[in-house]
């Protein structure tokens, strides 16, 4: 019997285990700061001559781009690395002789880092933005759904990640396609920039694929925080149904990749 005390346990051990490395987030909000600078001179000169761009300000532009990186740092999982790792030295035949939900038991791993990355690189970047940078977030419905889409986010981009680990169960590497993966997600889901600043037909086609809903939707809620209760709402409606869609089709796929799976290690 599943005991949901044991994710817990591994919640707090992911977390006491990101901990240990200080040095990494130090050189992550450094690299956060960098970047920031080079972002602001960058969109700058891009909006030198006009103050809105394809219906965004300057201020709207420069906190989706900064924060974009960010959030690409707060949901950057591994899970599939960690699969594989686990498929080579043979540790995955004792994880899926426990009494765990393999699925579930990753989550819980990924999150316990996700939640230390939060507190120790997103918020801290946050408070440069607006102290150092005086980039304003606007108050709004969008700030009031901002967590629960960036909750989404973060558990479509894990079934993303998961589904490319169990990939490692035919191929034993998931190297080629994590590289391929994230060039893709990370391209087509608005994290380097605004699908605004995509044409309108490249723009129609994004908004029907699920990366749009782990990038370009939580970004625009705390941007654009002032757009309507409706039109947010809506977005997190579609996030909902990608976090479900995403979700039965890992399941689904689970049970035809534990079918092949070969432990050579151990």
């Amino acid at each position: 019997m599943i005991n949901p005390r044991a994710y817990w346990a591994i919640l707090r051990a992911s977390m006491i285990t990101e901990l240990m490395y200080r040095f990494g987030f130090m050189f992550t909000i450094i690299g956060n700061i960098v970047y920031m600078c080079v972002a602001y001179f960058l969109w700058q000169s891009i909006y030198r001559h006009s103050p809105t761009l394809h219906g965004l300000t300057f201020n709207q532009a420069f906190l989706y781009v900064v924060l974009g990186s960010t959030v690409f740092v707060l949901l950057k999982s591994f899970v599939e690395w960690g699969i594989a790792h686990e498929i080579n030295d043979g540790r995955i035949a004792v994880y899926l002789t426990k009494p765990l939900d393999y699925q579930l038991y990753w989550l819980f791993n990924n999150l316990g880092a996700t939640l230390t990355n939060l507190a120790a690189i997103t918020l801290p970047t946050v408070l440069l933005l607006t102290l150092v940078f005086k980039v304003t977030i606007t108050l709004g419905p969008g700030l009031v759904l901002f967590p629960f889409s960036l909750l989404m986010a973060f558990l479509i981009q894990y079934n993303i990640d998961y589904t490319i680990g169990l990939l490692a169960f035919y191929t034993e590497s998931t190297w080629g396609l994590s590289m391929v993966k994230d060039f893709i997600v990370t391209v087509l889901a608005g994290a380097l920039l605004p699908l605004q600043f995509f044409p309108a037909a490249i723009q129609n086609v994004l908004l029907w694929l699920p990366f749009q809903a782990i990038y370009y939707t939580p970004l625009t809620m705390i941007s654009q925080s002032d757009r309507s209760w409706g039109a947010l709402l809506m977005m997190l409606a579609v996030q909902f149904a990608w976090v479900v869609a995403t979700f039965i089709f890992t399941r689904l796929f689970y049970q035809q990749a534990i079918k092949v799976l070969r432990v050579g290690g151990g």
